[in-house]
């Protein structure tokens, strides 16, 4: 589209959504009193994810009918996709990022720092700041607990997924829930790149350059600690220190009971929650333990390679303890499949896929959520992947504002109300959205949305590779069913139809003579997908208290 606007519009602020991922990756530019700024809003996208053609290949049958081979052939691996966002983004802003905010440490949030390392750490690649949360600030007591509690709990699931081929060959369980789940943690890439016992050792050892941690700190290494802000919960910063926006830092909260609250309160997750030390430790015990009945299991199967399920203690048949035998009955009764329920075998599996579930949850509950204000008043809402205790949190506190005439503090329900903008969290999942003191506070009536999501990838996650209609449900459809409706269709998605979204845009347009205008990089969409918010040079004048649709 064409920025050469009247002189009521010469001011703009776009919002690019990089497709084809499912993961976050965000460019903001920002064009103010003549002044062009970038911020890079996390990259990264969900690992292990093939090219159309070799996912097909992975996926049965009635998977693929399930899913669609259309939807899911377009799929493009997802190392090759992030370096292609990366060359656009470094393109776009010629080399110089004025701001770049991760949000939290999540594989879908960061790999983009692993797969395109070179481009970032290149010499001609300039960033002038670095944003991260409380949580990842190295000198800060309650965050150095926290990371060192994540630490126990990372190596015990990598423990058990290091036990997931051999639980396979013996009959066992394949952590479906705790292997899907490693893909944010960014566990299941390094567990695999090491053979037995080395692949937990590598993870629990030092971070590597393509963990999480390692991607982190080698970006706050490029930008230095004199650049670099750990932002608190309440905090104000003003425009001059980031890209000409009035930022609120919403979370993550200070309150460890908030931090861990990942679900609504009735919510069908609470069952599972872990939030113990002790849970990692016991969890780590068990493995060790089933780790020594399978070495012994495999030497088995070595001497009886036509029983591929082989026990540590086979008993054979029975036959041989004769008909007599009181033991006979008992290996009948535990080798039948209707009581395979019974048995304590691999009753660890469990724990394992509630701590992964939980570590999962946590961390995206750390997500350094920012409300982003224009001259305007209009806000830019990118919670990360903020789940219910982030949201709640919200309400702790007032915001200080700059000084404003008869202003002093600003609630978060006027933030909210005054969203244009809402980055849809955790993929559209659901529970990382608050409905009544979330979404439906959004009623400035100019609202769009951005949804990072590819459904097909989705879709095929965790059991959902093995069994249709059992992946991840990304968007939630009741939440992006009220999304429709409090947007009027105004919503951009990873695999979204561009046409389809540019008819939304332009049959329901945020105002009747500055609308939000939305481009794709191509007829087929392209890498990207970019809103423009023109701010009305009338506008920059008004009172907060005074936004409106028109």
């Amino acid at each position: 589209m064409d920025h050469a606007m009247d002189d009521a519009v010469a001011d703009f602020v776009k919002v690019r959504m990089y497709r084809g991922i499912l993961g976050d990756c965000f460019l903001l530019t920002t064009c103010i009193a003549g002044e062009t700024k970038y911020a890079l809003i996390d990259c990264g996208v969900l690992q292990h994810v093939p090219a159309g053609d070799a996912l097909l290949k992975k996926l049965p049958p009635e998977v693929r009918q399930k899913v669609g081979e259309a939807r899911l052939k377009a799929v493009q691996a997802g190392p090759d996709q992030i370096k292609r966002i990366v060359a656009d983004i470094i393109k776009t802003t010629k080399h110089h990022l004025h701001l770049l905010i991760l949000t939290h440490e999540h594989f879908d949030h960061l790999c983009g720092f692993h797969y395109a390392k070179e481009m970032f750490l290149d010499k001609s690649v300039v960033i002038d700041r670095l944003w991260m949360a409380w949580t990842e600030d190295p000198a800060d007591p309650q965050a150095q607990r926290l990371r060192a509690r994540f630490a126990i709990g990372r190596a015990a699931v990598a423990n058990a997924l290091a036990m997931a081929p051999e639980l396979a060959a013996a009959g066992g369980h394949r952590l479906a829930i705790a292997e899907g789940l490693a893909a944010f943690m960014g566990l299941a890439e390094e567990v695999a790149q090491k053979p037995g016992p080395k692949r937990a050792a590598a993870v629990a050892g030092q971070p590597r350059s393509n963990s999480t941690r390692g991607m982190i700190e080698q970006m706050q290494l490029k930008v230095g600690a004199a650049s670099t802000s750990y932002l608190a919960p309440g905090q104000v910063v003003a425009g001059a220190e980031g890209v000409g926006l009035t930022t609120y830092v919403l979370g993550p909260p200070r309150d460890e009971a908030l931090l861990q609250k990942d679900a609504p309160s009735a919510g069908g997750a609470k069952e599972v929650y872990l939030t113990h030390t002790d849970d990692a430790v016991a969890l780590s015990s068990a493995v060790a333990a089933s780790a020594r009945r399978l070495k012994v299991a495999s030497a088995v199967r070595a001497e009886a390679p036509d029983q591929p399920f082989a026990r540590p203690h086979r008993w054979g048949d029975g036959k041989e303890l004769g008909p007599d035998d009181p033991r006979t009955k008992l290996v009948a009764l535990y080798r039948e499949s209707k009581e395979a329920y019974r048995t304590i075998d691999h009753a660890w599996v469990g724990a394992a896929e509630a701590l992964a579930l939980k570590m999962d949850s946590d961390t995206n509950n750390t997500s350094l959520a920012l409300a982003m204000e224009l001259p305007g008043g209009q806000v830019l809402l990118f919670p990360g992947d903020a789940q219910i205790g982030n949201w709640l949190s919200w309400r702790s506190q007032d915001y200080p504002s700059p000084a404003r005439s008869g202003e002093s503090v600003v609630t978060i329900d006027d933030l909210l109300r005054r969203v244009v903008f809402y980055k849809v969290g955790h993929h559209g999942s659901d529970n990382a959205t608050l409905k009544e003191l979330g979404l439906r506070k959004m009623v400035g009536g100019r609202l769009t949305a951005a949804i990072p999501v590819v459904e097909a990838v989705a879709a095929v996650q965790g059991a959902g590779s093995k069994v249709p209609g059992a992946g991840w449900r990304m968007p939630h459809p009741p939440l992006h069913a009220d999304l429709v409706e409090r947007t009027e269709g105004r919503i951009v998605q990873g695999d979204g139809d561009p046409a389809a979204e540019a008819k939304a845009f332009k049959e329901n347009p945020t105002h009747p003579k500055h609308p939000v205008q939305v481009q794709h990089q191509s007829e087929d969409g392209g890498v990207w997908v970019e809103l423009t918010f023109p701010i009305e040079a009338d506008s920059k004048a008004k009172s907060r208290s005074a936004f409106a649709r028109s």
